[in-house]
């Protein structure tokens, strides 16, 4: 099926948390990077978020995630994502609250400004984005995201670089993130490190890629990982956000004719 009648698709699906795996999007964790997929890349992901992943505005217990994302001349990453309402379990939930199960739903995109080593062999990858931009309230479609329903509004810039040795791939990431929201701070620099090991990185292998992931997302110090099986189209993704909490969830992924 053609890339772009996919995404339409993908797009008006009824049935995850911000940035990266959590938002569906190419990255580290919770943090940017200026990592992309490959051209025509589909993605479908799903996500246990725990609560201190969301705002706590509209949260403040663990929920369920899942988006769809879609990747575009290795430039651009267009991800649709849902996070779960279950006004049951709010605290102090109101009247509405218990009769509330529906789910928040956001776009987000990534473009990569400058592909690593392309100008010269050092430089590193730039990419920005942004998500959850403006937010229906009251009838109106303006932003509101400081005490509206823009939950996971937010905007990035970073440079990613990898440096390749003999125990395998090296990456960093540095940027800065800023967001509207007054609940959810996140007006921060953010950066991480991975570790790609050379011996858990063969396409032959059920774990055709394995990475570790140390990182701080504006707001949290989170470590991880993510293995990839079956030849890249399965991606499994464990976090131990700010050394208390945890995510975990899973991404099938494919290259589209």
């Amino acid at each position: 099926m053609n890339r772009f009648v996919l995404v339409i698709v993908s797009l008006f699906v009824v049935a995850t948390a911000s940035a990266q795996f959590t938002d569906g999007m190419s990255g580290y964790l919770q943090s940017p990077s200026a990592e992309m997929y490959a051209d025509g890349t589909f993605m479908i992901t799903n996500n246990y978020l725990n609560k201190d992943s969301l705002s706590p505005w509209g949260w403040g217990y663990d929920t369920f995630g899942y988006s769809f994302g879609v990747s575009f001349w290795k430039r651009l990453e267009i991800v649709y994502a849902c996070t779960i309402f279950d006004g049951k379990r709010r605290p102090n939930p109101s009247a509405r609250d218990l009769i509330m199960f529906n789910q928040d739903r956001h776009f987000a995109v990534k473009a990569l400004l400058l592909d690593e080593g392309e100008i010269w062999k050092w430089t590193p990858a730039i990419a920005v984005g942004i998500s959850d931009p403006v937010t229906s309230f009251s009838g109106d479609y303006k932003p509101q995201v400081k005490h509206g329903n823009g939950y996971f509004n937010r905007m990035f810039a970073v440079a990613t670089k990898h440096f390749k040795t003999g125990i395998g791939v090296f990456g960093v990431s540095a940027g800065y993130q800023y967001s509207l929201r007054t609940e959810y701070v996140i007006n921060n620099p953010c950066g991480g490190l991975t570790w790609n090991p050379v011996w858990l990185n063969n396409p032959e292998f059920i774990i055709s890629g394995f990475r570790l992931i140390g990182e701080y997302d504006s707001r949290t110090f989170n470590v991880g990982a993510v293995a990839s099986v079956w030849r890249d189209h399965f991606d499994l993704m464990f976090e131990w956000q700010n050394f208390n909490r945890c995510n975990f969830g899973a991404r099938f992924r494919c290259i589209l004719k």
